[in-house]
């Protein structure tokens, strides 16, 4: 999808600089249109076209992470505000009978969509180098965050670091490090690092999170200290063994 939208963007970029050339050679040979109601008429439907398929196809790839969507949708938006800007300078030519401003316009619509061709290039390169997304980088560190600390929601996790993430396309990949109590056990930690998994991999389209387990070694964790269960057996548990409750589960207590 990164190669495609490039390509887009290039496209975009190749139709800026002919619309220039003939811009400037229009104004130095001094030609300039002669407008009709039916090509007025006729480019007036393009744009409107142009304007709801441009949008859609913009919305649905936003929504999917599908920067070749998006692409498509931004090249069609740009058609539809090049035929805006023609349709005036078509007025002001028909009805004012000045010709300039039909060049001029011309190079103005040029700017505009070099910029969308500039911004689609530079997305594109930033995808096939793996430069991180700073809007998925925000996302992963607040769910993350959320669940660490004494003040984490359950399933509270002692800390984390080490968070490394990539997309290609609309396809994410987020690997990161949990450290939680040492004394869980393995059914525990596996199944709380299950949870976080699957809460990042449903905020993500497509995607696939891992965590990789470290014990805390923290002295006083504060967090360790308040998921501390307390003496004697847990009711709950048929072993008898010390455990207090972690997201309706048991957890295992300290050693003694």
């Amino acid at each position: 999808e990164f190669l495609s939208a490039g390509c887009e963007g290039g496209m975009i970029l190749l139709a800026a600089c002919l619309i220039v050339v003939e811009a400037i050679v229009s104004l130095v040979r001094g030609q300039h249109a002669q407008p009709r109601t039916i090509a007025i008429l006729l480019l007036a439907a393009a744009m409107a076209g142009n304007a709801a398929v441009g949008y859609y196809l913009l919305a649905t790839g936003r929504k999917h992470g599908s920067l070749s969507l998006e692409a498509d949708g931004k090249h069609l938006l740009s058609d539809a505000l090049t035929s805006i800007i023609a349709l005036a300078a078509l007025g002001v030519v028909r009805w004012a009978d000045w010709w300039y401003a039909d060049p001029l316009a011309a190079m103005l619509v040029a700017a505009y969509i070099a910029r969308t061709g500039l911004l689609l290039v530079r997305r594109s390169a930033a995808g096939l180098m793996d430069e991180q997304d700073l809007e998925d980088q925000r996302l992963f560190h607040s769910i993350l965050g959320s669940h660490a600390g004494p003040t984490g929601k359950q399933p509270r996790i002692c800390s984390y670091h080490k968070l490394r993430h990539r997309h290609t396309g609309r396809y994410h990949w987020v690997d990161f490090h949990m450290v939680v109590p040492a004394w869980w056990d393995v059914e525990l930690t596996h199944r709380v690092a299950g949870m976080i998994e699957q809460e990042i991999e449903a905020s993500l389209n497509q995607g696939d999170a891992t965590a990789h387990v470290e014990p805390c070694i923290t002295p006083n964790c504060p967090v360790c200290g308040g998921q501390r269960a307390s003496p004697g057996p847990n009711p709950g548990n048929p072993g008898g063994s010390n455990q207090a409750g972690v997201v309706g589960k048991p957890m295992p207590s300290e050693p003694k």
